[in-house]
């Protein structure tokens, strides 16, 4: 710790060796060259040299450390805001467009109620019952028995395309609904309506029965749009 020119005045001056009686023997003294022993006075001046080294590195230590902190508190931030660019690069850009996503949603919205307004709801034409044949492909409706003579009504309003006798269907009426669908009533005893005319849920088309080829009092009940549809997929 002592410096080249404190040790030069040391060992240019009799320096007072430590008595024999407080001294525990020659290893209790610590020897440098040129034969220097360390007495009380010396090692408290070599105390105060290192006390004072210490005292002047704080300073410094505490001058500079306001400069060094905001540098580290610089790198820190700028490295988080590196990162963050790197893994969210869509965040910025999400909220540069909320005013677009909201004009969208508001055309879905206009979208969903014109779809809506063009869909049919539909219900049964008879009263609800278990179907004896479902949907399938060489069967394009379903099968609703109901007793004999019950009246028929259309699963929504719309137009009347036909009426009448058609082979195997026997009596049945074809009407046209909003959005393009077309229901079909079929093996009915009579029909009460004419083609063109315009009918309500409450209009009744015609009676259960057994015309055509039909082995049972039922109705055959069939839905399309651009092809067949399954009638339980539209039926609450």
């Amino acid at each position: 710790m002592l410096n080249k020119k404190i040790l030069r005045l040391l060992s240019e001056r009799s320096l007072p060796l430590r008595s024999e009686k407080l001294s525990s023997g020659s290893s209790s003294a610590l020897a440098l060259r040129n034969q220097i022993w360390f007495t009380p006075e010396v090692i408290v001046l070599d105390a105060l040299y290192s006390l004072a080294r210490l005292a002047l590195l704080w300073k410094i230590v505490l001058k500079s450390a306001p400069a060094f902190a905001f540098r580290i508190a610089s790198l820190v931030i700028l490295f988080f805001v590196a990162i963050g660019f790197q893994q969210y690069p869509r965040v910025a850009v999400a909220d540069s467009y909320q005013a677009p996503k909201l004009e969208r949603n508001e055309s879905l919205l206009i979208d969903a109620k014109i779809t809506a307004a063009e869909t049919p709801i539909f219900h049964w034409p008879v009263p609800r019952s278990y179907i004896t044949t479902y949907f399938s492909f060489n069967h394009q409706g379903i099968d609703i028995p109901t007793a004999y003579g019950s009246p028929v009504r259309p699963t929504d309003e719309g137009r009347v395309v036909s009426a009448g006798w058609n082979g195997g269907f026997g009596n049945i009426v074809v009407i046209a609904h909003k959005g393009g669908y077309v229901s079909k009533y079929a093996h009915l005893s009579g029909v009460k309506v004419a083609a063109g005319q315009v009918v309500s849920r409450e209009t009744t088309l015609g009676w259960i029965g057994t015309t055509g080829i039909a082995t049972g009092a039922h109705l055959h009940f069939e839905v399309h749009k651009d092809g067949p549809l399954d009638p339980i997929n539209l039926l609450p």
